[in-house]
């Protein structure tokens, strides 16, 4: 993850226009949220000038104790889970068990549009300290022929299954599960979180067998309804939405779209699949809620991952009955950070 802090201040630094402030300070949220100790005062809010010293420290190696952060190694690395290239997961388990207590477990899933990306950017090192074990997947890339949306949707369960038919052999608890992952990755969290049940208890392969329920979910920055009518009429932006819908639902998705990639865009969503039975989600956003509509020349990256969805999506939580939270403009430091969700909800601390 923390290889792609220079490429994003210099990102920041050449934003023409009128613009520049508010991305700058967006970027800055984002980056908050993934490099928490960049903040070098502790005020929870980054500078550019910290993003700086950061970036210096981390591209020199003075910073020893950032850098050992970002290379725990994986107590399992490149587990397969599934017959595709990139059905690969890493897996650590904290150090301490002074009782041999299965430990719970996160899946992180890495973010990227769902074209590009790689387990290696995830830092269990937070969890770890927690108590909680981690697993980063990596997932099938679509192409807009043999892989569409569907297809890492389905990788993702299966990381599940697989969670649940190894737990033992691992150390893990198949009761207490978590799902997480940044923008892509969020729209798998919960795409699986809100699925009915994929387990197949009618299946010759022991791991289809096992359900994909999980405890909790912690979403971030994820568009939570992918139907382009209802971004358009709620969100506003650029027309075309986002790059990678060519790639997720084939080449109709541009223009008038057949019912047929209409089906297929619902499947994906995860908004069409929320019920009342769904595990509390802890929906987290770094940008501010702006005020929308978008203009249409508003980036596909504001856009796509803009604290709306999670409004949206909380409204028809709170609808339901689901225990959720939701924040944006996020702060690691908040009232109750993502680690604190999940002990609770696994039962660790009241």
């Amino acid at each position: 993850m923390k290889q792609y802090l220079p490429l994003l201040l210099l990102l920041a630094l050449t934003i023409p226009g009128h613009s520049q402030q508010s991305q700058i300070e967006e970027r800055l949220n984002k980056w908050l949220l993934q490099f928490p100790e960049a903040d070098a005062n502790g005020d929870g809010k980054l500078t550019l000038e910290e993003a700086q010293a950061y970036r210096e420290k981390m591209t020199s190696g003075t910073d020893k104790r950032s850098k050992k952060k970002s290379t725990v190694e994986p107590t399992y690395a490149n587990v397969s889970y599934g017959p595709h290239d990139r059905n690969k997961l890493d897996l650590w388990i904290p150090d301490e068990s002074s009782d041999g207590t299965p430990f719970p477990v996160l899946i992180y899933f890495h973010g990227g549009g769902f074209v590009v990306g790689d387990k290696g950017s995830f830092d269990p090192s937070i969890y770890l300290d927690a108590g909680i074990a981690c697993i980063s997947a990596n997932y099938r890339f679509v192409d807009g022929i043999h892989n569409l949306g569907i297809h890492p949707l389905q990788d993702g369960a299966r990381v599940v299954q697989t969670v649940r038919h190894r737990a033992e052999e691992w150390n893990l608890d198949p009761g207490r599960i978590a799902l997480s992952g940044g923008s892509a990755g969020a729209v798998m969290a919960m795409w699986i979180a809100y699925k009915d049940d994929m387990a197949d208890p009618a299946s010759d392969d022991p791991v289809s067998k096992e359900s994909t329920r999980v405890n909790c979910i912690v979403p971030i920055n994820g568009p939570t309804n992918l139907m382009p009518d209802w971004i358009q009429k709620n969100l506003g932006g650029p027309a075309h939405v986002h790059g990678s819908f060519a790639k997720m639902f084939g080449e109709g998705v541009s223009g008038s779209i057949p019912e047929p990639i209409l089906a297929l865009i619902r499947e994906v969503s995860p908004w069409e699949h929320v019920s009342a039975d769904d595990p509390p989600s802890f929906l987290v956003y770094s940008g501010p809620l702006d005020e929308v509509p978008l203009p249409e020349t508003a980036t596909t990256g504001k856009l796509i991952h803009h604290p709306y969805f999670g409004k949206a999506l909380k409204e028809k939580l709170d609808e339901l009955g689901v225990e959720n939270e939701f924040r944006y403009g996020f702060d690691p430091r908040g009232t109750m950070s993502i680690p604190e969700f999940l002990m609770t909800h696994f039962g660790m601390i009241d």
